[in-house]
């Protein structure tokens, strides 16, 4: 119980929902440091989050999700990481809670937090891919390994869940009812949405065809 716990959020162009994500977990009262990640963001995220007083990182150009997650990594200590995406909406205390308290109370490895009555789009999209989730809570020793997250662009998420494989890693879904996140077509309208969500299914399409995965065996990870 006296671990300490770190939240990362990497982020791009959040401004929107990043001081509500960081109220809340601040709000939380579990964290004892909270770093935000601004992946090259031109919108203000960056004054946003120091707004908050966290530590703020502003990368100078965007290097990817990946990326962003690793520089968040070096510039913590902590023997517990959170992972929480810069565009939730409706993000409630009880969401980070339930998704440390594998890790902290039962000895889990990795939690993954999915979404359930959000909404339908988003809501489907992680019954089909919970393994894409970027709400995750995990212990520091699995990422001390991880070299090649800096590398893994969108496929961030199917690479901690290819590490879980590989490790053997014990795993716990986490249901986070209420809660969904914008949409790439609501942050940057309706044709650069598409084309940013069409890069982001070809990133996660290269990694799968990189190393080899199976959608069925991955599915499996998370009961």
């Amino acid at each position: 119980m006296n671990k300490k716990i770190s939240l990362i959020i990497p982020a791009y162009n959040e401004v929107e929902t990043i001081g509500q994500v960081i109220k809340t977990a601040k709000k939380s009262d579990i964290f004892n440091e909270i770093v935000v990640v601004s992946d090259g963001s031109t919108d203000g995220t960056v004054q946003k989050a120091l707004n908050y007083n966290v530590k703020t990182i502003a990368l100078p150009s965007n290097i990817g999700k990946g990326a962003a997650m690793s520089v968040g990594i070096d510039n913590t200590t902590s023997e517990i990481i959170v992972f929480l995406d810069g565009d939730l909406v409706n993000l409630e205390v009880n969401h980070i809670k339930e998704l440390v308290k594998p890790i902290l109370l039962d000895d889990f490895d990795m939690s993954c937090g999915v979404f359930i009555e959000g909404r339908d789009s988003t809501d489907f999209a992680q019954k089909i891919t919970p393994w894409l989730t970027g709400q995750r809570a995990l212990k520091r020793d699995v990422l001390d390994c991880c070299a090649d997250l800096k590398s893994s662009k969108f496929g961030a998420e199917l690479f901690l869940t290819k590490i879980a494989i590989e490790k053997s890693l014990k795993v716990k879904k986490v249901i986070l009812k209420g809660l969904t996140h914008r949409t790439k077509e609501e942050k940057r309208g309706l044709i650069k949405g598409f084309i940013s969500r069409m890069k982001m299914y070809w990133q996660v399409f290269d990694y799968f065809r990189r190393n080899n995965l199976n959608y069925n065996h991955i599915n499996t990870v998370m009961k």
